[in-house]
């Protein structure tokens, strides 16, 4: 390919992925990442890949923008994925005008929102695709018009929304436009006029239930828009309340926790909620000792109380891999629930902070802070923020918090014996005290652990329904290990895995932090792994998590830990390890030819170096989204090309890369 401009690369190379000779298939995926800012590079040109680099037979490349993901996060009435917002009205009169600007407001806002678009509907009955959109939708908002009494398709519609509402617990926001809530509950004036002539045409039964349904309906708390009302100012306190209650959502958090409530009054009593004054609280300790459990506790309980809100989790790694830019915008996104800001360098997303935010009462907390600037580009002066808000950083270096000037700073300790047994018999027994034939076994592990929540938490799950003699092999290896050292206590969690399942451990360590659940178990299945069952050990033992939104997670030393495993596969010689991910290592094997065929995969990030690729020909699966049609490509031959998504692109059938 030969101008790529601003587009993100992202590559993933099935086994074998090798220098010059292959290595057995049944090895682990790799994952490769590049950023082309260079529209003028030529492929050919790079040193590094023209002498003899081949790639497997199964190189699969996947490219986006990042124009993709706000593009993506809003539906119209056709698409593969669910629904949060089901959109019902009738009429010429609303269809162009309020109904339109409603949907727009609500995809603006990152909604995904399905409108009844009058093309889907076809003979008398309502279509499978209106009823699953909103029988999947979280809520559904009718808008009662003059006409909307006088069609069938929307009554049914009702209906729908009405047993949903009854039976599955679905929201439903009725509008008022233009017309009485009255003559909505009781079919008094024009609706009376209407059923009218449904009498006539449809069975008493049907008549009936939408009758029902617009009494039921109609007696819940909406909106009435009237002759005077401002319809742009209703549209915005509708898209607001929406997306309020989509979001109003805590954060997932273990059903395990022990002394959990003690700990959220500490840090409730340092924020001093009942106080209009702007606190900044640190959250320090060692890696381990539950600083993020705590502050999503934390977050969970007072969230509602403000008016906006973010938790951005993993600082430190998300700066490096996407850059502060990208964790502004997510910040602007949360409280001001508007994806038209894309920020794209760091100086305007602080003046976007410092003007939007000053208002408004928030509640915001960095995750695993490491560096100073990254505080200072996101929360950089508390003035930036309306009175009563509250901030909460976390972070393993106090002198970061130091720095920031926070009003105090609150250091969990690790857990006593009490709190610890019970922990650790969640996890290894489900229920709160050990059986008694493991009794003796478990205050073993609890001496070793030293109290370290995510140690009794790893440990706990790895020897759950296991024999009592891996119990004790267990312990003796343990007990082997000096005090201190923590990661090789959680290496013997990894031991008890099997191969394929030490091979997604590193995979997700290595690259695919933050990835969507379902790629990264489509990449694995490329693999010939089994990657549904072997997920499911790891989170099974709390090796790896999956977030809210359905991303892999994994806990800051549970990923060092397996870094540093690949890393010691060769200490001085990155070349010969199994996955690259350092971009000084990965462009240093490349420019040096010091590559062998351990390597499996690498990551890539050509940001701020002119490199490029060639030699495609082998991609099973391409991923290009918002690629522009003046992305002539010259050597652009895919021979074994299996699947090509080009969604929100501009490519016609002229495109060259057709050829």
């Amino acid at each position: 390919m030969a101008a790529m401009s601003s587009s993100k690369i992202e590559g993933y190379l099935s086994p074998p992925f090798t220098f010059g000779r292959w290595r057995r298939s049944s090895n682990l995926i790799g994952w490769q990442q590049m950023r082309f800012r260079n529209s003028k590079v030529n492929i050919r040109r790079h040193r590094g890949l023209q002498r003899g680099f081949r790639l497997p037979k199964s190189f699969c490349l996947v490219a986006s923008s990042s124009k993709a993901a706000s593009s993506s996060s809003s539906s119209d009435s056709s698409g593969g994925s669910s629904y949060e917002v089901f959109l019902s009205f009738c009429g010429k009169d609303i269809r162009t005008n309020f109904a339109d600007h409603l949907f727009n407001g609500l995809v603006d806002s990152g909604i995904r929102t399905f409108r009844d678009d009058k093309e889907l509907r076809k003979g008398n009955e309502i279509g499978p695709e209106l009823i699953t959109a909103i029988q999947e939708s979280r809520i559904s908002i009718p808008i009662f018009s003059m006409n909307y009494g006088a069609s069938k398709w929307c009554l049914d519609e009702l209906f729908e929304m009405y047993e949903c509402r009854r039976t599955m617990k679905q929201i439903v926001f009725p509008i008022f436009y233009k017309i009485e809530p009255r003559d909505v509950r009781n079919q008094t004036g024009v609706y009376a006029e209407a059923f009218e002539k449904h009498q006539k045409r449809f069975d008493e039964e049907t008549v009936q239930k939408w009758q029902k349904a617009l009494k039921e309906v109609g007696k819940l708390d909406g909106w009435h828009s009237k002759e005077d009302t401002h319809e742009g100012k209703l549209i915005k306190i509708v898209v607001k309340t929406v997306w309020s209650e989509l979001n109003k959502r805590p954060l997932i958090v273990s059903n395990n926790l022990v002394g959990i409530q003690s700990l959220i009054e500490n840090v409730l009593m340092l924020l001093n909620m009942e106080s209009d004054d702007i606190k900044i609280v640190g959250i320090h300790g060692l890696g381990g000792i539950g600083k993020t459990t705590i502050a999503r506790a934390v977050y969970n309980t007072i969230f509602h109380n403000f008016e906006g809100y973010s938790f951005i989790e993993n600082i430190q790694e998300n700066a490096q891999r996407y850059g502060i830019a990208h964790l502004q915008n997510q910040l602007i996104f949360d409280i001001l629930k508007q994806k038209n800001h894309n920020i794209t360098s760091v100086e305007d997303g602080i003046k976007v902070l410092q003007q939007r935010f000053r208002t408004k009462k928030v509640l915001i907390v960095l995750d695993d802070v490491d560096q100073d600037i990254n505080v200072k580009c996101l929360v950089g002066d508390r003035k930036w923020f309306g009175i009563g808000s509250k901030i909460i950083f976390t972070s393993r270096n106090e002198a970061i918090l130091c720095a920031q000037e926070v009003d105090a700073i609150y250091k969990p300790n690790v857990m006593n014996f009490d709190d610890s047994i019970k922990l650790f018999s969640h996890h290894a027994f489900q229920r709160d005290q050990p059986l008694e034939d493991y009794l003796d076994l478990s205050k073993g592990m609890m001496k070793i652990t030293g109290g370290l929540p995510l140690a009794l938490e790893v440990l706990g799950s790895s020897l759950f329904s296991t024999e009592k003699s891996v119990w004790e092999d267990m312990l003796k290896k343990l007990q082997k290990i000096p005090n201190n050292n923590i990661m090789k206590r959680l290496k013997i969690s990894y031991d008890g895995l099997d191969d394929e399942e030490q091979q997604m451990f590193l995979d997700t360590a290595c690259f695919f932090i933050g990835m969507d659940k379902d790629l990264a178990c489509h990449i694995w299945d490329g693999c010939n792994f089994s990657p549904q069952i072997a997920l499911h050990t790891l989170c099974a033992r709390s090796l790896v998590t999956i977030s809210e939104n359905g991303k892999l997670r994994m806990h800051d030393l549970l990923r060092d830990l397996g870094r540093e495993i690949v890393r010691q596969e060769s200490i001085k010689e990155p070349g010969k390890r199994t996955r690259i991910w350092s971009q000084e290592e990965v462009l240093d094997v490349l420019e040096t030819q010091t590559g062998t065929s351990n390597v499996e995969g690498l990551s890539i990030d050509f940001s701020h170096r002119s490199k490029s690729q060639c030699l495609i020909s082998e991609l099973r699966w391409l991923s290009w989204t918002c690629c522009h049609e003046q992305h002539v490509q010259t050597n652009f031959h895919p021979r074994k090309l299996a699947v090509l998504n080009l969604s929100h692109c501009e490519i016609t059938k002229k495109w060259m890369g057709w050829n």
